[in-house]
């Protein structure tokens, strides 16, 4: 059995491997496509360790009332607080956002850089652009997972949290569903494969429509926001890495916390599992629950709902 285990392996390894470089060499004309200009007017990086981390700022229109920190999802960046993070910057909120490690113009994961963990570098970020002041920490599907982390691993930089269709995603070692030593190889396929995909708009167009169980919106959507940077050479590769790496969320430290939790959920929910939408609601029994008629990308095409909901909340706590 052990023996047979093993011939697979090889056998997977090896498909793996000779795919990918048969895609790699029909993709090869693609590497130019990959946009390496983050296309915003301003943009800053910070290093720490071996990451370079792009973030953005949006300043609070007139008397400042607060301050938000945004984390993104899986396969996304901060683009996906473009139509949001204004509206709280209109109403007195400094919004600062990042591309997390592995995503948007932010360094790749990959064997040659040392990990460290998404909740420290957000932290430290926060620390650096408010030093010793306490954040609302924002994040959607992936980055609802990590908002979670840093409140319960960083509880001085947090005041509250706005959760919307939070996933945990991560700690895939623990579970023992990714070998590490499948990274590379299938990194590399997955590559080669994503080039040749996203020669197209169609596929990237189709999951967002999905996503957002909007088609209309998705039909008329700039698909280069979400596209783009996942052009960048060695993102697929970077996301196993990421999934191999990162902490999984700590839903027995999340039970205990004593901060306003606000858990938005779509109703059309068609990228979340059941499974990791109820581990969540069960691991913040104390949060504050509403749900929005929209697919699981609501923040975007229903930017100005889901500020209404996040500023009733807010003004709640705060009265």
């Amino acid at each position: 059995m052990k023996k047979t285990c093993k011939k697979a392996l090889a056998l997977f390894l090896a498909l793996a491997l000779t795919m990918g470089l048969t895609l790699a060499v029909s993709a090869e004309t693609e590497v130019e496509d990959a946009v390496e200009v983050p296309p915003f007017a301003e943009i800053y990086f910070f290093k720490t360790g071996d990451y370079d981390i792009l973030y953005r700022v949006i300043p609070a229109q007139g008397k400042q009332i607060g301050r938000i920190f945004f984390i993104h999802g899986f396969v996304s960046s901060t683009y996906c607080w473009e139509d949001l993070a204004p509206l709280f910057s209109e109403a007195g909120y400094m919004c600062a956002m990042l591309d997390l490690p592995g995503f948007g113009f932010s360094t790749r994961e990959s064997a040659d850089v040392t990990p460290k963990d998404r909740e420290a570098i957000c932290a430290e970020l926060m620390e650096l652009l408010a030093p010793g002041e306490r954040w609302i920490v924002a994040g959607h599907s992936m980055g609802g997972g990590v908002a979670v982390n840093v409140a319960t691993m960083f509880p001085d930089k947090v005041s509250s949290l706005l959760l919307y269709a939070p996933g945990g995603v991560g700690g895939a070692v623990a579970g023992g569903t990714i070998m590490e030593a499948l990274i590379e190889p299938l990194g590399n396929f997955l590559d080669a494969l994503a080039s040749v995909v996203l020669k197209s708009d169609f596929l990237p167009r189709l999951l967002f429509a999905m996503a957002t169980a909007d088609i209309a919106y998705a039909r008329t959507y700039d698909i280069s926001r979400v596209s783009n940077h996942l052009k960048r050479p060695g993102t697929m590769k970077s996301a196993l890495y990421m999934l191999f790496r990162s902490k999984p969320v700590d839903f027995e430290a999340a039970s205990k916390l004593d901060i306003p939790i606000l858990l938005v959920w779509a109703e059309k929910e068609y990228v979340l599992t059941s499974g990791m939408a109820n581990d969540m609601k069960a691991g913040l029994p104390q949060a504050v629950t509403m749900t929005i008629d929209a697919g699981h990308m609501f923040p975007e095409p229903r930017a100005q709902e889901v500020f209404e909901m996040s500023r009733e909340f807010l003004s709640g706590i705060n009265s």
